[in-house]
């Protein structure tokens, strides 16, 4: 299926395959958005390729994987590109052994092929430590960067939006690291040229012909144009808060949910 959007420049833009942020588009926390599960059988009936990105930093794609599955997602492992994968295969291309890794859940399967160490790893990765955060640990990070391990960041999101409210993101972890130990970590999630670089040739598909869906200005949308991508914004999420300025040029289109994509690909193929 190939479709032909007008961006807001006029310019018709030939999309055949979609990234599709999860966390504010599929679903808020445990709540699915409603006619998002339809979204996605939808793509998969008209064979549209598609990878569901995130820069969450608490679940491996095996957890995340079997979370989408109980929600009533039918996808597999390979169509789920995130954060902690993307830093790994990073490492990996950058001939890194050994790391230590700041963060919480079952992220730390995605970095099997490493020595994980507190011994002077070459590599912090640092991710959403969420409630575990204490000065004890965060001051463990900051003392082996100041040892010589560099920072390899899983995203710096400023916030997230969980159902009792927005809450605090691993970007404040990751911005009081640097301000303390005046060093610039590397950034590997969102809306780092590098993961869109991968999630694109995993894809394989060019950019130009690839739209991205989100609920993030920063990351999503922004992140996605410097990439070279069509942009699509959703309503829901953190997008209230978010909401682009009256006289910007992104996102190049908006709708009020995911729900409202097989629509609008029928209404422009």
């Amino acid at each position: 299926m190939s479709t032909n959007p007008q961006s807001r420049t006029g310019k018709s833009v030939e999309i055949r395959g979609f990234l599709i942020d999860i966390d504010g588009v599929l679903y808020i926390e445990k709540q699915v958005v409603r006619g998002a599960v339809e979204a996605i059988e939808y793509l998969q009936k008209k064979e549209v390729p598609f990878l569901l990105v995130t820069n969450t930093t608490r679940r491996s794609r095996f957890s995340l994987l079997n979370n989408l599955k109980r929600m009533g997602y039918k996808i597999d492992r390979n169509q789920l590109f995130t954060a902690p994968y993307a830093a790994a295969c990073w490492l990996k291309e950058k001939n890194i052994k050994s790391i230590n890794l700041f963060m919480r859940g079952d992220t730390y399967r995605e970095f099997s092929d490493f020595r994980i160490t507190t011994n002077k790893p070459e590599y912090m990765v640092i991710g959403d430590i969420g409630e575990d955060l204490t000065y004890n640990n965060l001051n463990q990070v900051f003392r082996q960067v100041m040892n010589g391990a560099k920072m390899l960041a899983l995203q710096k999101n400023r916030f997230w939006k969980r159902n009792t409210g927005l809450s605090l993101d691993a970007g404040a972890i990751v911005a009081a690291l640097e301000y303390a130990t005046e060093k610039e970590a590397t950034i590997i999630g969102k809306p780092s040229k590098e993961f869109f670089e991968q999630a694109l040739k995993q894809l394989d598909l060019p950019a130009e012909n690839v739209a991205i869906i989100g609920d993030d200005m920063e990351s999503d949308i922004t992140g996605g144009a410097a990439a070279g991508m069509y942009t699509i914004a959703v309503e829901t999420g953190k997008f209230p808060e978010m909401r682009p300025r009256r006289n910007s040029k992104l996102p190049h289109h908006i709708m009020p949910s995911i729900a409202a994509l097989p629509a609008w690909l029928e209404s422009i193929s």
